[in-house]
């Protein structure tokens, strides 16, 4: 029986632990915010990797599992990175539907929201 869609936050990486650890507190936050689980998933670097995630959501059956690459603008890593990895993941499991969606830069909503947090900042 399936369960809700598994979301996985996808990020880069980094050396500096306190930046990994920022985009797994993002995770935490978006799942208390809603009903699904959000997971965090790096490229390289740091973990779990964005397969290790896979795996781990598809132990719990969801409908779907649908990767949103933490990304403010496109270029190797979203144009071919992600998408090979979620290719070939999808490949290993072929029971659960894996949606990339398109990275977080790209929300055509984006620049309104940028905007409202820059007049919330205005001393």
């Amino acid at each position: 029986m399936s369960t809700a869609a598994a979301w996985i936050l996808v990020a880069h990486g980094s050396r500096l632990e306190a930046a990994n650890d920022e985009v797994r507190s993002l995770a935490a936050r978006l799942s208390a915010l809603g009903s699904q689980t959000v997971r965090a998933a790096f490229l390289e670097i740091a973990q779990p990797s964005i397969p290790e995630a896979i795996e781990q959501a598809a132990r719990t059956a969801p409908s779907e599992i649908l990767i949103l690459p933490y990304f403010l603008t496109q270029g190797r890593h979203v144009q071919e990175d992600i998408p090979g990895i979620v290719a070939a993941q999808a490949e290993r499991f072929p029971q659960t539907p894996i949606r990339l969606l398109p990275y977080l830069g790209q929300s055509q909503d984006w620049a309104e929201r940028i905007a409202q947090w820059m007049q919330s900042h205005l001393l």
